[in-house]
């Protein structure tokens, strides 16, 4: 072992006499530790839910394309441009779906809906817009033209239940500029959670036939709702080609369009939650230069005896240099591995908190404990995507910002002149 090396490791780890000194190198190390372990954790938690949610919005709202028209085209028309597209082989399935505002009553209740009418065995073909439509009682039944389907919390706000009836208002509005009301009386089938609490506050499906006949164009949009096999690779080249296919007043929209500001403001979110961890890491940086700078001052007394011994200033600064990097090692590779096992069991360790919780919350028998993952905003688990590429370029970031920060007291170490040392000693 070559000489600076052996003294940075005999700073790092103390002797036994100078144990009750402290170790404010691994002190140090600690403090990268547990400021990497946040920032790798929120890191793959926020991608996984910010993936989640778009994934949520993609196959069940505005799926992977739309096409509108600038027009007012008639219903054979929409029909006949579902079966050109279809013909071009490049999607996966297309839909007409229209949508349109309603006024629900069930009882004294009333509520706002947004009517989305859907073709009826819309679930039995795209098997990803079912898999985000879990049912809390009912199943996806649209084959009467009387049947409704409702989100959670509309069907919690206007109390009604699977079986009940249902009248809905709507509006057509006449050439004079006038608006007709027309009662519509449905049968609910089925009550459904899209994942998200807003989304069911409103949506209700009915069948696409019916859509037709009580939403008029002038109080609803109308487009067709498609698939591409993949929504990510080679979606830009399908998306051009469809609508270089279509006629001029039909325009193509992609996912990425069609929720451009949600993407916008979720990015947004996650850059500014992940900057406000960096901010720790880099308190965690400065914490190893005021260690080094602490530690120079407390080996005073010793620089000066490896400089009278012939020591050169570059092995002094090589020495603390190395001893910066041995915390900055042990710290960086503690914070990596700690953040990716708590990103692992993030769910185990959250319902280990709430039921330590529990137990001493005082809560009565047959009373709901204090949760952490509010059923009711549906937070029910935190999703995982383990980053392996961020999680390296973070370590790596940490770990030299902290090999940098030991240059200044490395250097500072290596100037102490050995006469005024041993003076002062």
């Amino acid at each position: 072992m070559s000489g600076p090396l052996f003294i940075a490791r005999r700073l790092f780890l103390r002797q036994r006499r100078e144990h009750r000194q402290g170790h404010p190198l691994i002190g140090a190390s600690l403090g990268i530790a547990l400021s990497l372990i946040p920032l790798v954790t929120v890191d793959h938690v926020a991608d996984a839910m910010i993936e989640g949610i778009i994934a949520r919005y993609r196959e069940t709202s505005s799926y992977h394309f739309q096409v509108h028209s600038w027009g007012t085209p008639d219903r054979v028309e929409w029909e006949e441009m579902v079966k050109g597209i279809e013909s071009e082989n490049i999607v996966k399935d297309t839909w007409i779906e229209r949508q349109g505002f309603g006024l629900a009553r069930a009882g004294d209740t009333r509520e706002g809906l947004t009517l989305r009418a859907l073709p009826p065995d819309l679930a039995d073909r795209d098997e990803s817009f079912a898999a985000f439509i879990e049912f809390d009682s009912g199943r996806w039944d649209l084959d009467t033209s009387d049947s409704i389907l409702l989100g959670r919390e509309a069907a919690r706000r206007l109390n009604a239940g699977v079986g009940d009836e249902l009248r809905v208002l709507t509006a057509r509005r006449l050439n004079d500029g006038r608006y007709v009301p027309r009662v519509t009386r449905f049968t609910v089938h089925g009550i459904f959670s899209s994942g998200y609490q807003d989304l069911d506050r409103t949506w209700a499906f009915i069948p696409l036939e019916t859509g037709w006949s009580i939403l008029s164009p002038e109080s609803s949009r109308t487009f067709i709702g498609g698939k591409f096999p993949d929504p990510g690779a080679g979606m830009e080249e399908s998306r051009r080609f469809l609508s270089s296919s279509l006629p001029d007043r039909w325009m193509v929209y992609d996912w990425r369009e069609l929720n451009r500001y949600l993407l916008s403001n979720l990015e947004s979110t996650r850059n500014i939650l992940l900057f406000i961890m960096a901010l720790i890491i880099l308190v965690a940086v400065f914490n190893v230069m005021t260690s080094l700078i602490m530690l120079t001052l407390e080996r005073q007394r010793e620089i000066g005896i490896l400089k009278c011994t012939g020591t050169s200033p570059a092995d002094i600064t090589k020495t603390f240099v190395l001893a910066g990097m041995m915390a900055s090692a042990v710290g960086t590779l503690a914070g990596l591995g700690g953040g990716l096992l708590v990103s692992l069991f993030i769910n185990e360790i959250i319902s280990g908190i709430e039921t330590f919780l529990n137990l001493f919350s005082g809560t009565g028998r047959g009373m709901a404990g204090p949760k952490l993952l509010d059923e009711g905003y549906y937070l029910q688990y935190i999703p995982i995507h383990i980053r392996w590429k961020s999680t390296a370029l973070i370590g790596a970031a940490t770990f030299f910002l902290s090999l940098a920060a030991s240059a200044f007291p490395a250097s500072r170490a290596a100037r102490l002149k050995p006469l005024d040392v041993l003076r002062k000693h």
